[in-house]
């Protein structure tokens, strides 16, 4: 959409949210990221054990708290190997995918790359799923068919 309004060129995008794996990377990367960040993954490569008391000071790990005693489990020396080790393995094997689909960059993937099972026996790429629009074609008023839909429920005065 961005590049359809004229503007992917002003902006960074950081994609978050489930980005767990080297596939998870490329996907977002596929789809129009400049980089990711992932927070659960880390947390949990920090021992965290989605206890859900993060907000309550009540960590049982550590993780998440600021209570001397209960930070006192959680012993740095010991993961920060972990979450070193987590993060070299996700970001080596974004690589090794990239090179196993022939490219020899992160950057060169491309929506043709990612397939997605859409039904049973159907699979489709993303950018058959997620089409690629022309720089300005929005903002110029030639809306593809499959984003008619979408520019017209888009409104700028709530979230739906």
């Amino acid at each position: 959409t961005l590049t359809g309004f004229g503007i992917r060129d002003k902006m960074k995008l950081i994609a978050s949210g489930r980005v767990l794996t080297g596939f998870h990377i490329l996907r977002a990367i596929a789809l129009g990221a400049d980089t990711c960040n992932s927070a659960r993954a880390m947390m949990m490569a920090l021992g965290c054990i989605q206890a859900l008391l993060c907000h309550t000071n009540k960590c049982p790990t550590g993780v998440a708290t600021q209570d001397r005693l209960r930070s006192s489990g959680l012993v740095i020396s010991d993961k920060k190997h972990r979450v070193s080790n987590y993060h070299q393995d996700t970001v080596e094997s974004a690589v090794e995918l990239a090179a196993a689909a022939g490219l020899t960059a992160t950057h060169e993937i491309s929506r043709s790359h990612i397939y997605r099972r859409v039904f049973i026996n159907d699979i489709r790429t993303f950018e058959d799923i997620y089409p690629s629009l022309e720089y300005g074609c929005l903002a110029q008023g030639r809306i593809p068919e499959k984003y008619k839909l979408d520019l017209e429920t888009a409104r700028t005065d709530r979230w739906l």
